[in-house]
């Protein structure tokens, strides 16, 4: 048996950056206009929705051998941009005690900026100031001044459509038009004014109109969470990834599960990265002068933590000892219901953008209120095409529900998503021979 070899790239690079989401897709966008020679590593494969072999938008149900039904590694449905999921075989996580936490992960370029919602909402002036305003938390050191210009700049890169409402805080934008609200949004609009319940048109991005050469726009098929093959919807993948890779400052290393962070003995300075090709399961290193780490929360902190020497032994940047602790998931809670209004009536081409037309930002005053600060609503709704399965679900809650009378019958479904916690987070060996 030969001996174990850890192959070692040649090219030191300027900047390496792990995770090609959000926030690697635009470090490479930025690093790569400027000149910058970047190696992005990707923990999964290349993914282009205008290229015929990825493309899932426009397709019929019966093009797919369930009918687009959902599968391990397509949770959201056959046709969704997403590849990875929860459970991602090679790559197990333990939580603590009895603690819940569902960890979904993509594993393609762009990672989940591929099937996101595309809500593209600022902080506002409130929000860098929340322990003046309720002793809770902390104040920013920043105001939303600071960062304003900031704002700006990637609104104006990404195209965000809405409309100008001078709220308090929710800060305007540079907005494209946004679309017409349809049927089921115009009754919500009607009735929210009677309950004076702020409604507004949403904040997206998504192209309306053009914004340069290399986008189209929005064509209104619904699909944003299969990928736009017009690249009318923002996705790192699409509109920085791409952009970055043209320049022909940056070489994408695909099937790349970065394992730790590599330090100099003496300075403590980041020189490469040590990661696995999960094809071969071969131990690779690429150097370079600066590591970005973009890979998402959660992986983040495991990188940080596994990249243990004799100058960091709780890991790299973890000396207050709270890495990997305090992370929560974004909460929320959803309701659906029947409007008898809309029964029997015309059907229209319902389509539109995908996702919400109008939206509820936080609207009551908290000082007449029992909790502090607030929510935003996002209304669904509307005609659309029959796809797998039936009522979502809805045909398991007959009974679950009692009426008025104490009677249980069919009817509304009620989903709730729970904050989770990290705090810690406990690591398993897996696959990779990486701590999780």
């Amino acid at each position: 048996m030969s001996d174990f070899q850890i192959k070692e790239a040649p090219e030191v690079y300027d900047v390496i950056i792990i995770g090609s989401g959000a926030g690697g897709g635009m470090a490479a966008y930025e690093l790569t206009k400027a000149g910058a020679k970047v190696c992005l590593l990707e923990a999964g494969q290349h993914y282009d929705p205008a290229d015929p072999k990825y493309i899932t938008q426009l397709k019929w149900p019966y093009q797919s051998p369930r009918r687009g039904a959902s599968t391990r590694y397509r949770p959201f449905g056959d046709f969704d941009a997403a590849y990875g999921g929860w459970d991602i075989e090679g790559e197990p996580y333990t939580t603590k005690g009895d603690t819940k936490f569902r960890w979904f992960r993509s594993r393609m370029l762009g990672g989940r900026t591929n099937h996101w919602g595309r809500i593209s909402l600022r902080f506002g002036p409130q929000d860098f100031k929340r322990y003046s305003i309720d002793g809770l938390g902390e104040d920013w050191p920043i105001g939303y001044e600071d960062v304003a210009p900031f704002y700006d700049e990637v609104d104006r890169l990404i195209g965000v459509f809405g409309t100008n409402e001078n709220l308090p805080n929710d800060p305007d934008s540079i907005f494209l038009p946004a679309p017409k609200p349809r049927l089921h949004e115009m009754m919500l609009l009607k009735s929210n004014k009677n309950l004076g319940i702020t409604t507004i048109p949403s904040r997206l991005s998504i192209l309306t109109k053009p914004i340069n050469d290399e986008r189209g726009v929005c064509f209104y098929c619904k699909q944003c969470n299969r990928a736009c093959v017009a690249y009318a919807d923002f996705s790192s993948s699409s509109c920085l990834c791409k952009p970055a890779s043209k320049t022909k400052n940056m070489d994408t290393i695909y099937y790349a599960m970065a394992r730790e962070v590599l330090t100099d003995t003496k300075t403590g300075l980041a020189t490469g990265v040590s990661y696995v090709d999960t094809l071969t399961l071969e131990e690779k290193t690429v150097r370079g002068k600066i590591v970005i780490l973009a890979a998402s929360a959660c992986e983040s902190a495991r990188l940080l933590l596994n990249s243990k020497s004799a100058r960091f032994p709780d890991g790299l940047a973890n000396s207050s000892g709270v890495v990997g602790k305090y992370l929560h998931d974004s909460t929320g809670a959803s309701r659906g219901g029947i409007v008898p209004a809309l029964f029997d009536r015309k059907r229209y081409n319902e389509d539109g953008v995908g996702g919400m037309h109008v939206y509820s930002p936080w609207w009551l005053d908290n000082k007449k209120l029992d909790f502090p600060r607030g929510y935003h609503i996002e209304y669904w709704g509307g005609m659309g095409m029959p796809a797998y399965g039936f009522g979502w679900g809805i045909e398991d809650t007959n009974g679950m529900f009692a009426d008025r009378n104490g009677n249980k019958k069919g009817g509304r479904r009620l989903w709730r998503f729970v904050e989770r916690r990290l705090s810690p987070l406990l690591w398993r060996i897996h696959w990779y021979g990486r701590p999780r």
